[in-house]
């Protein structure tokens, strides 16, 4: 780490833009500390030199708040004095203190909302945290992968419908132009929409630069949220639902605005039809960037960042995870939808599985999708929640989304993992435009790219593995306890598809976490369904003509209705007499009457 820290320094002050460089230092090494380690040697020397060499001053990039308070902690106490500030939303530093502190540690929302700010010819926050009294920073280390590395927009034919409906006459007089380019993109997509939807296939709309000129939208957005929208929508007063309205007015407004300053192309996903943008959410002329990231080796971004980046061999043999057990059962609809739908029934056999499996004294950490969450955490009226009726020492719950990065469940000795992060294809493309540029039609509906036929499968499975390893080592064997990079004993529960998915997250944990052992875990995370014996012809022909008023049928009609394929055996049945279906038929009255010639009728009648 050292040694990159310090060839990333010297590039900067040379002005060179050195290329991000990756390092995967495994989970439990110590990455963090080093940082702090080697922040703290850094400000001590330049206090050492001052006068006689440029000052190195650091940014540092954490996942969350707590982190970079910690961060600034640890450096502080080791150099004995205040060298490190943090610059989030709770402790925001003063001009002076980021101009003044050798350390500025922030949050990796402030590293991609600096960018945001630069692509609006805001130039102030950014320089703020660039600049300082030795002149620019010359090393960034980003601790841990990026989370949202890339700006997503997405506006949906209902949205936009929505937001069209709502314009009030005096907000179409003033801001015309917005509005009709709004309603231009309507249209636009609509155009793409299949109606008998046979082929609804991903299309480019258009490419960077070729869209309609697009005026500033801020305006219209201003003029929208004044109005109130739980009376015109809903007719009653609420505040909640006039700003859960208006967000939903202006982010559809801004997908738009984004979509018209950048290329655009059409998805369908399930029914929504949608017109979507990506752009890179980081500056990439970070001064000397080096990336610590546990994932490296499975994180697609880094391969999508090309010839920017380079990722230098770190030693090996570093962690040891052979008192780890990784139990593994086999499913279906791990989905946040059919995970959200089926759970209720789902938890009886959950509870007892987890309970058969482990003991009591155990302390428990569930990763689940965050609807899921909701349920098994709710408490009824003088109930207790669902995860506080199992027989364990502690149980918590994270969802996905709100887990990567956090110490809060690192004392728990077991993991149960339950459904997974699928991303939908729109993440995949969006990702790659974002870092490789727009691509045509023929690209979004046959994704190939270097050695992968589908790279948006490729980066899909890579990114499921990337949040099932991040969810899987937020216990405690995130810690190691010896030399030879032991942590102590600990269960991992996870219900995998059986599927290349499944496959290829399985592998990755394996190759992460050197030396699991994995285990056949006897769960079925659905009850089996019963086999209902085959109804025969002959079974629903009997109950058919049951139900048949007094008269004729024939058999063709008795063939549509009953959907067989052929009537041949049915004949053969009918003209048996002794048959116990012809017997069946005749005690109800019905008779088999067989057509005589060619092109003649054969039906059943039945008497009153």
């Amino acid at each position: 780490m050292g040694e990159n820290f310090r060839a990333a320094i010297e590039e900067a002050s040379l002005g060179v833009q050195s290329p991000w460089r990756i390092l995967q230092p495994p989970t439990g090494t110590g990455k963090t500390q080093g940082t702090c380690v080697y922040a703290a040697m850094q400000a001590e020397f330049n206090r050492e030199t001052e006068g006689t060499l440029r000052p190195v001053g650091m940014l540092i990039v954490t996942r969350l708040k707590e982190d970079a308070d910690n961060i600034r902690d640890t450096i502080n106490t080791l150099v004995g004095r205040g060298v490190a500030v943090v610059h989030h939303s709770g402790s925001y530093a003063t001009p002076e203190q980021l101009h003044e502190s050798d350390v500025v540690i922030i949050t990796h929302t402030a590293f991609t909302n600096a960018k945001r700010d630069t692509k609006s010819l805001d130039w102030r926050s950014w320089d703020r945290l660039e600049s300082w009294r030795g002149g620019r920073r010359l090393l960034t280390i980003i601790d841990e992968a990026l989370a949202n590395v890339v700006d997503e927009s997405s506006a949906t034919t209902e949205n936009l419908a929505f937001v069209i409906g709502l314009i009030p006459a005096e907000v179409r007089s003033a801001w015309p132009e917005q509005v009709a380019l709004l309603e231009q993109v309507h249209q636009v997509l609509q155009a793409y929409i299949d109606p008998d939807d046979l082929d609804c296939s991903m299309s480019m709309i258009w490419e960077e630069g070729c869209a309609p000129a697009a005026p500033d939208f801020m305006p219209l957005i201003s003029a929208m949220n004044a109005l109130p929208y739980d009376r015109i929508v809903y007719v009653r007063s609420s505040t909640k639902d006039r700003t859960r309205l208006a967000e939903r007015v202006a982010e559809t407004i801004t997908a738009v605005q984004s979509c018209l300053e950048q290329f655009a192309y059409y998805a369908k996903s399930g029914k929504w039809h949608s017109i979507n943008s990506a752009a890179l959410a980081v500056p990439l002329d970070t001064p000397g960037p080096v990336v610590l990231d546990a994932t490296a080796r499975v994180n697609f971004l880094w391969d999508l960042f090309g010839e920017r980046h380079e990722r230098p061999v770190v030693p090996g043999h570093a962690r040891d995870y052979s008192s780890v057990r990784l139990h593994v059962a086999r499913g279906t609809g791990l989905g946040k939808n059919a995970m959200s739908e089926r759970i209720r029934e789902r938890l009886p056999r959950i509870k007892r599985a987890l309970e058969e499996a482990i003991g009591s004294e155990r302390s428990v950490f569930m990763c689940v999708h965050k609807d899921v969450e909701e349920v098994i955490t709710r408490k009824s009226e003088g109930a207790k929640s669902w995860v506080e009726k199992l027989n364990f020492r502690e149980c918590s719950v994270g969802h996905w989304g709100a887990v990567d990065g956090s110490n809060t469940w690192q004392d728990c000795d077991t993991a149960v993992i339950l459904g997974l992060p699928y991303m939908p294809q729109t993440w995949a493309t969006n990702m790659f435009c974002a870092l490789q540029g727009a691509q045509n039609d023929k690209w979004l509906q046959s994704p190939e790219w270097k050695q992968f036929k589908n790279v948006r499968k490729e980066m899909e499975q890579r990114q499921m593995s990337v949040s099932v390893i991040q969810a899987i080592n937020r216990i405690c064997c995130r810690h190691v306890i010896d030399a030879e990079g032991n942590c102590p004993p600990a269960d991992i529960f996870i219900v995998l598809p059986q599927d290349a998915m499944g496959e290829a997250v399985l592998d990755a944990i394996k190759a992460d976490m050197p030396g699991i052992a994995v285990r056949q875990w006897d769960f079925e995370l659905d009850a089996p369904k019963g086999k209902r014996p085959r109804e025969s012809s002959h079974t629903r022909l009997i109950a058919y003509m049951e139900e048949q008023p007094a008269g004729t049928v024939s058999l063709t009609e008795i063939q549509h209705s009953l959907k067989l394929t052929s009537l041949k055996k049915l004949r053969e049945t009918l003209n048996a007499a002794d048959h116990p279906t012809t017997r069946v038929l005749a005690d109800m009255g019905v008779k088999y009457v067989a057509g005589v010639g060619r092109g003649s009728k054969s039906f059943l009648m039945k008497v009153a």
